[in-house]
């Protein structure tokens, strides 16, 4: 929050006791919130979360009155940023989820309005991409993802010099990629000619990703146990790629929900392919057998450098990719809700 400094003429045409009244307002909020975890006890979480839900409470208060009182301030944005940051802490703290249908209609309320500074308008479109980046993390629906694309689009229009445009643009084709390809394919296309390496690099493998979406994906090998593996073999069923190791914890952590959603659709047509970035092939047999991981597993040792990742163009772990019945990509990160692509994609058969 800044203080603005008004032109003398503005003073006297507003009157310089209310000016006044309002400055002191808006000063004394800012104080309000400098000092809102001073002297919180750091040895008593629930005194503490007490403690700072009050106080929170009370400056939520402060900024609606400031609001009520000043409708025409100049700080009028920020105060109603404001209120949205503390109702989300008040949320935090309370242990509660917050509206957030009723906050993007503020947001979107503030973005839209060209008499707001610009910063202000910028925060609030930010604001507004990650609400639908949660969302279309959480669903991949198209309607999400849809929203998500307006949501970039609108940004765009509104700040066509921002820095951030080239990643949004990246975000909105891989938020399309299902739903619109050819308008992903185009927008990958072109940052693979942007100056900066990373991002070009990245529109490049997403558009090798997209080409495992229009023909099945090819792949044999000879498993850990030494038997033959041919992808083909599980025509007809989903199947997950889990390219994982056993020195990755998010790796690890995942493990019990991949045996839990195995053993739950297995019979339905549901089947798990390993490839593992391992270099020591004792700790990987031991891992995969006490986690009763009994899906087929490609390991060649030679970590990063493992055959297939590097033919994939893997370049994190765990990275889980979803195959329908035809052998198709259907999902490239169906990480965090597992159960439910490999429920759609099962469905999908109809």
């Amino acid at each position: 929050m800044k203080n603005l400094l008004y032109p003398a003429l503005l003073l006297i045409a507003c009157g310089m006791p209310a000016l006044a009244d309002e400055n002191t307002a808006w000063e004394n909020l800012q104080n309000e919130a400098a000092r809102l975890t001073e002297g919180l006890p750091e040895n008593d979480q629930v005194a503490g979360g007490t403690m700072l839900s009050a106080r929170l409470g009370e400056q939520l208060e402060h900024f609606q009155e400031f609001l009520r009182d000043h409708p025409q301030s100049p700080n009028r944005w920020e105060a109603r940023m404001a209120v949205m940051q503390i109702v989300n802490s008040l949320a935090m703290v309370q242990e509660r989820e917050p509206d957030m249908t009723g906050q993007a209609a503020e947001l979107e309320s503030i973005a839209d309005d060209k008499e707001a500074p610009e910063s202000i308008r910028a925060d609030a479109g930010l604001v507004l991409l990650q609400l639908a980046s949660v969302d279309f993390d959480r669903e991949r629906s198209e309607k999400a993802a849809r929203s998500l694309s307006q949501a970039i689009d609108k940004f765009i229009e509104t700040h066509p010099e921002d820095a951030r445009l080239p990643v949004l643009r990246m975000t909105k084709a891989q938020a399309l990629e299902i739903y619109e390809p050819d308008r992903a394919r185009a927008i990958f296309t072109d940052l693979t000619k942007d100056d900066d390496p990373e991002l070009s690099g990245a529109a490049k493998a997403a558009l090798e990703l997209m080409a495992l979406r229009d023909k099945p994906v090819d792949l044999t090998f000879t498993a850990a146990d030494g038997s033959p593996f041919d992808l083909t073999s599980l025509r007809g069923k989903v199947v997950l790629l889990d390219f994982w190791a056993t020195w990755c914890p998010p790796c690890v952590e995942e493990v019990p929900e991949l045996v839990a959603t195995y053993e739950k659709f297995r019979e339905q047509g549901f089947e798990i392919v390993g490839i593992s970035l391992d270099e020591n092939k004792a700790a990987f047999e031991k891992f995969t057998t006490e986690n009763k991981m009994t899906w087929p597993q490609f390991f060649d040792g030679k970590g990063w450098e493992n055959e297939l990742a590097k033919r994939f163009g893997i370049q994190t772990v765990p990275t889980m990719w979803l195959l329908d019945r035809e052998g198709k990509l259907v999902d490239a990160s169906p990480r965090g809700r597992l159960e439910e692509a490999v429920s759609a994609a099962l469905a999908a058969k109809d």
